[in-house]
């Protein structure tokens, strides 16, 4: 059985499983053992059922039977992405662990401040609450089993329950939309059938909108309280008197616009900004260096993306590592935590038999090149294939651009007689 393995953005690995795990212990047991991983993950695996989304882990027979994709879950902080971890003894494993403890890396006080979710979850996990809710609700869940007759839900416990939600919701997105509401009072009445409010339509009508506004107040706390994706949408009148456009993060930022991180200012991000800015003009330039200071400034950056919305030159001139092709990738993850060339691949290999159909049927409008290479690629094993098709899809984009040039100058001489 063949594995992918997907335990960070920089570190991707390949696995053969001798034959078919017994359970997801047995699983993780043995990636522990061959990836000399620390416990205290689990696991997702995309599911084709679903279009390759991840899913959770809980069932060995939901694994596909040739291979299949699994990405970790980390429950603490992610193991160092280097290859040798294998050298490092239990004894410097725990004198790390310490000093980690004592002293906070830019890293993790960066981390702290982005979330870690890919998208909306289908299902919302209603938090818990404190014991004495949690307890006035399960013995009303019992009552509401047997009589169908719901809670009439005290002042103070509605306000506890709804500032656990707006918190969780938050975590998630400072701005939900509407389905995105409705789906979080749905899974309230449904983990807690008592609070399903009586003569509505769907029982949770009432809650979506004291959602609504609770969330509105929890903003205007954080607001006051200097969060910055809140902040930038305080109230103010253009000259002419409309009110400003709310900035938003659309559908795939996940980190917006996320404060700087601690004891940071924009000064002394400015600061690592121009350090970055003379690593950049050396002719061999330390790529660790500039992938840790571009993490350690993502909130400067992105404060004068949203916030003065430059021109792309600007960009340029301000943060020259942002356009090497590693920091690319690495910024697309910050932003909206999804690994690009990964997710890139993964569609390329979804598409890869009807974009070969199609280079097929259009052989002879672009010559041997194409047909050359065609005939090489049946050639390849399948695991060469997705590699291969990049290659032909190259070629296509390049003759079609060479194609274009041709008649747009045969059409121009044309025009002059």
């Amino acid at each position: 059985m063949l594995l992918r393995v997907h335990i960070s953005p920089t570190n991707i690995r390949r696995v053969e499983l001798p034959e078919r795990p017994a359970s997801v212990g047995h699983l993780k047991s043995f990636l522990s053992e061959t990836l000399q991983l620390k416990s205290g993950f689990s696991l997702q695996f995309e599911d084709p059922d679903f279009n390759n989304e991840l899913c959770n882990l809980n069932d060995i027979k939901e694994l596909p039977a040739a291979k299949a994709t699994l990405k970790v879950l980390w429950e603490a902080s992610p193991p160092l992405d280097s290859t040798d971890t294998s050298s490092v003894s239990s004894l410097d494993t725990a004198s790390m662990t310490s000093c980690q403890n004592d002293v906070q890396s830019p890293e993790s006080s960066v981390s702290r401040n982005l979330r870690s979710v890919e998208q909306w979850p289908s299902t919302f996990n209603i938090p818990a609450f404190s014991l004495d809710v949690e307890l006035r609700l399960r013995k009303a869940n019992e009552i509401y089993q047997q009589t169908k007759k719901p809670l009439n839900v005290p002042r103070d416990m509605k306000c506890e329950i709804l500032d656990k939600i707006v918190q969780a919701i938050f975590e998630i997105k400072a701005y939900p939309d509407a389905y995105e509401v409705q789906s979080v009072a749905s899974a309230l009445v449904q983990k807690h059938p008592c609070l399903a409010e009586p003569g509505k339509r769907t029982g949770w009508d009432g809650w979506v909108m004291s959602i609504k506004f609770k969330l509105g107040n929890y903003r205007a706390k954080l607001r006051e309280a200097g969060c910055s994706e809140v902040s930038v949408n305080t109230k103010r009148k253009s000259h002419e008197g409309v009110t400003a456009t709310i900035k938003k993060p659309k559908r795939a930022e996940v980190n917006f616009l996320p404060d700087h991180p601690e004891g940071q200012t924009d000064d002394s991000l400015e600061e690592v900004r121009l350090i970055m800015i003379d690593e950049m003009k050396k002719k061999r330039i330390d790529s660790t260096l500039i992938q840790q200071k571009m993490q350690e400034t993502f909130s400067l950056r992105r404060k004068e993306v949203v916030e003065i919305q430059p021109l792309v030159e600007e960009i340029r001139e301000r943060w020259p590592a942002l356009f090497l092709k590693d920091e690319i990738c690495m910024e697309f993850f910050r932003i909206s935590n999804v690994d690009l060339l990964e997710k890139f691949n993964m569609s390329l290999e979804k598409y890869t038999t009807p974009l070969l159909k199609l280079y097929r049927k259009r052989t002879d409008a672009f010559g041997e090149e194409i047909k050359t290479l065609l005939d090489k690629l049946d050639e390849q094993s399948p695991t060469q294939l997705t590699q291969c098709s990049i290659s032909v899809y190259t070629t296509e984009r390049r003759l079609l651009r060479q194609h274009h040039m041709y008649a747009s100058r045969h059409v121009n001489r044309a025009g002059q007689y």
